[in-house]
């Protein structure tokens, strides 16, 4: 006799589990193409913020053989184009593996003399109250205008390609502007013979 409940129990279980995962797999099935849309829109809209005078976008190659640093990946570029489809500059996305809670993903905007048009955090996973403060509108703002390598600085900043780091969050500020600087090295070969 328990034998008998316990086969059939388990043929229950079994039925539940499997009517659950036909029904998540049909909900993955119906919104996957929504939630793709959304992130296209999101990433869209980064796009904008950093490199607001861009009227369009228009899919860029990334250069291969690139010297980036230990840790920083481009996973997508664009050319920002202007009214009349011109080239204003391109936009990176990079990320930087070496955030003190891991990746740290920027869209970093570019003009055609290889300055920082603007740039944003997109993704991060850092400690709330330290390197979360990558976010803040005070800290990337820094990067308006800087060209050259970006180097981060304790104290205030001295030199126009210095940008004043996160208190207490050396790593984090180290792996954004690795990958502010991932995003100029790509920039430079993308736009190399179109600069002004």
């Amino acid at each position: 006799m328990m034998m008998k409940t316990i086969i059939k129990d388990t043929l229950a279980l079994v039925v539940i589990t499997v009517v659950a995962g036909l029904c998540l797999s049909t909900v993955h099935e119906l919104t996957a193409d929504t939630i793709s849309a959304a992130e296209a829109e999101e990433r869209l809209a980064s796009y904008r913020v950093v490199f607001p005078e861009a009227k369009d976008f228009e899919p860029a190659d990334i250069p291969s053989g690139v010297s980036l640093p230990d840790g920083v990946t481009v996973g997508e570029a664009l050319y920002a184009l202007g009214e009349s489809g011109e080239k204003l500059g391109c936009v990176i996305s990079s990320t930087s593996a070496n955030g003190y809670g891991g990746n740290i993903t920027l869209s970093v905007g570019v003009d055609l003399n290889n300055t920082v048009t603007g740039m944003t955090v997109t993704a991060m996973s850092e400690s709330p109250g330290f390197g979360s403060h990558c976010q803040d509108d005070e800290f990337q703002e820094q990067f308006k205008g800087v060209s050259g390598e970006v180097r981060y600085v304790s104290g205030g900043k001295s030199a126009p390609n210095e940008i004043d780091m996160i208190s207490g969050a050396t790593f984090t500020s180290s792996a954004v502007t690795d990958a502010v600087n991932g995003a100029l090295k790509t920039a430079g070969e993308l736009l190399g013979g179109e600069t002004r």
